[in-house]
């Protein structure tokens, strides 16, 4: 049977049809499509059981199956920290379009990170990258480039404090060129560097990422120009008062001093101290104000070398 050859105007699968796979037998009733993206669908299904999961198509039979393995590799990893979703069922699909490959994973709700900080304060920034380095760390350490790191990858599950990570497509072995990514986020399309994994390409990213959520507004302005000008994202930064605490942290990234995710959390840790002071202050003009303390105490579990800055 041929590859399923996605196409731009009509996805595979429709609300109310059944995925079986062809070797485990298992089957999912599709209840809607969740996202598209390069190398893929990714649609909400529920089992036999009721249980609603997301399930991932795609006509690549290595990408599917690589970025399972790396889910499980995180899952086991992670001790306790939720990385990415939770993965379960890998198998392949006959549909009439075509054969298809797809895994089965938890679906990740949460709050989008801009609304987020809109509700919360942009101080909360720091804090959310802070539990974002500790997350890189696990996956730089098991050999792996998240490469499309970026704003829209990122959700905040608020009952549980935590921010998760979605979308691993862009996840790519180091030494290997990234075969995924965002302009905005990626160093080679500024002219800054390549677009080999590596983990200087993520603090890149997480550079980029600040801004994006400090002044989004200046990030539409020059993602906008039809030719990426580095030089006026340096200068814009320097001359606007939003990133006053953070202007360190950017221009360390941007020079080549900071490679390293160990070294841009370092940096961040006086402004998640900031971060922290406000938060008391809030809590203690009004006490109701208490759940960003859920948040605090996830961004310690985390991140064991700031639980004595954090509750001190």
């Amino acid at each position: 049977m041929a590859t399923w050859q996605p196409t731009s105007s009509k996805p595979l699968f429709c609300s109310g049809e059944v995925v079986r796979g062809v070797w485990n037998k298992r089957s999912y009733l599709v209840e809607g499509l969740l996202g598209r993206g390069a190398n893929g669908e990714v649609y909400r299904v529920r089992k036999t059981n009721g249980e609603r999961l997301a399930l991932k198509v795609s006509p690549q039979s290595s990408d599917i199956a690589l970025e399972h393995k790396i889910l499980q590799q995180l899952q086991g990893a992670a001790r306790g920290i939720d990385l990415g979703p939770l993965v379960f069922d890998l198998d392949d699909v006959s549909t009439p379009r075509g054969k298809a490959f797809f895994y089965v994973m938890e679906q990740v709700h949460g709050t989008a990170l801009p609304p987020f900080l809109k509700k919360r304060g942009r101080h909360w920034t720091s804090v959310l990258m802070l539990q974002l380095c500790t997350y890189l760390e696990q996956m730089h350490q098991l050999g792996f480039c998240f490469g499309d790191l970026k704003v829209e990858n990122c959700l905040v599950d608020e009952q549980r404090g935590r921010l998760r990570l979605v979308d691993f497509g862009g996840v790519t072995p180091f030494g290997r060129g990234v075969k995924e990514y965002t302009e905005w986020y990626d160093r080679a399309w500024w002219g800054q560097g390549s677009r080999r994994a590596e983990e200087s390409y993520d603090v890149f990213a997480l550079s980029m990422m600040v801004v994006a959520l400090l002044a989004p507004d200046l990030r539409h302005k020059l993602a906008a120009l039809t030719v990426p000008n580095f030089s006026l994202l340096m200068q814009s930064v320097a001359a606007d008062p939003r990133f006053g605490p953070w202007r360190k942290a950017l221009q360390s990234v941007w020079s080549g001093r900071t490679k390293t995710v160990a070294r841009f959390r370092e940096l961040l840790l006086p402004m998640v101290n900031a971060s922290v002071q406000h938060e008391k202050r809030e809590k203690r003009d009004n006490p109701s104000h208490d759940w960003s303390d859920v948040l605090l105490f996830g961004s310690a579990a985390v991140l064991i070398g700031v639980v004595c800055l954090i509750f001190l």
